[in-house]
């Protein structure tokens, strides 16, 4: 749980700033620590695959761990926190530890050809869709 240190917020006030503060700082805290349970993902869909983006800053490639089976696709990474010595955080909400995401590909995904790629902060998933699954080209039906 993060706390926070507020001046405005003492109990020398007992006012509505004092409430509204602590309002803030909860609803705060609730989202912070709702988003450091697992990192966001953003899912495109592209005419020949799917696109899968985790925002992962701070990790490394070989943090991560990428699998399929069963048409479940596994997202997991784990890095130690290692707080550097002599400092002292205010508030610390980049994500530590470890995390997995999973999600339900389906049959539309040739499995066989997920592909990943770490750059800048987010991995990148990529899911082709099998041939049946992509958009078919209009073509003209001929009439007997």
């Amino acid at each position: 749980m993060l706390s926070f240190y507020n001046p405005l917020a003492t109990r020398r006030t007992g006012s509505e700033i004092e409430r509204i503060f602590d309002n803030f700082f909860k609803s705060t805290n609730e989202l912070a620590n709702a988003q450091l349970s697992y990192p966001a993902v953003n899912i495109y869909e592209e005419p020949e695959r799917f696109r899968l983006e985790v925002a992962a800053p701070g990790y490394s490639k070989n943090d991560f761990r990428v699998s399929i089976e069963n048409e479940l696709l596994k997202v997991s990474a784990e890095r130690e926190n290692n707080p550097v010595e002599g400092e002292s955080y205010t508030r610390c909400e980049f994500l530590v530890g470890s995390f997995e995401r999973v999600f339900t590909v389906g049959k539309t995904i040739d499995t066989s050809k997920i592909d990943a790629r770490y750059e800048n902060g987010i991995l990148t998933v990529f899911l082709p869709k099998r041939e049946e699954a992509k958009p078919q080209k209009p073509r003209t039906i001929k009439i007997d």
